[in-house]
């Protein structure tokens, strides 16, 4: 008797993952482990036969895959007296997106001050600056907001192998991706409200610098 407990038809190309679970993704042993479940359905038997370990490392690994939502359950089967559980990945493509992490905006914006010195320009970081940057960057248009364009992500990849990959996504490539998507989806309005802003936004940090180049 077997119980399957996801739909076969359901879309699962693309998922955006978080800071902890893309974390997990960086041990060797659980990307091979998402490798073998990305294509095939394997119990913990199976996947330890495949990658030459026991049994009691594999569950150590599904277990903290499936509490971070990198993979569920896909089946149970009766063998005996015993209950034979396999797993399956719960997307194609894991991708992390730093821009979701909360932060505080004032201190955000105080650690991008101090970044801008050491990097060799020499701007005032104060409380007033920290605060006047974060206000501009609240002004940005709601069309560089990133959840829409992963949401046309998620459609467009169906249509494309280049998305059908392994494990995370290089966080860098997909801002780049989400970047370059927002703007060629942006009106002229908003295009020119967005030059209007950077425009803004250079004029005031340059005004932070503490002494001319």
């Amino acid at each position: 008797m077997s119980h399957a407990t996801g739909s076969s038809g359901q879309s699962r190309l693309l998922k955006v993952i978080d800071e902890e679970a893309f974390k997990l993704l960086q041990d060797e042993t659980r990307r091979k482990i998402i490798f073998l479940l990305r294509d095939n359905e394997l119990n913990v038997k199976q996947i330890a036969s495949q990658l030459n370990l026991t049994a009691q490392n594999i569950y150590h690994h599904i277990k903290k895959l499936q509490e971070a939502g990198l993979i569920r359950l896909a089946e149970e089967k009766r063998s005996g007296h015993l209950i034979e559980s396999s797993y399956t990945t719960t997307a194609d493509t894991f991708a992390y997106h730093a821009d979701k992490m909360v932060e505080k905006s004032t201190q955000s914006s105080i650690d991008i001050l101090n970044g801008l010195n050491e990097l060799g320009i020499p701007v005032e970081v104060s409380e007033e600056n920290a605060n006047k940057l974060s206000g501009l960057q609240a002004q940005r248009p709601r069309s560089l907001n990133t959840s829409s364009v992963v949401n046309d992500l998620c459609s467009a990849c169906g249509f494309s192998g280049y998305f059908m990959k392994f494990g995370p996504m290089n966080p860098l490539l997909l801002e780049r991706i989400l970047r370059y998507t927002r703007l060629m989806k942006m009106t002229d309005q908003e295009f020119e409200e967005s030059l209007n802003l950077n425009r803004k936004l250079r004029q005031f940090l340059l005004s932070t610098r503490t002494r001319k180049p």
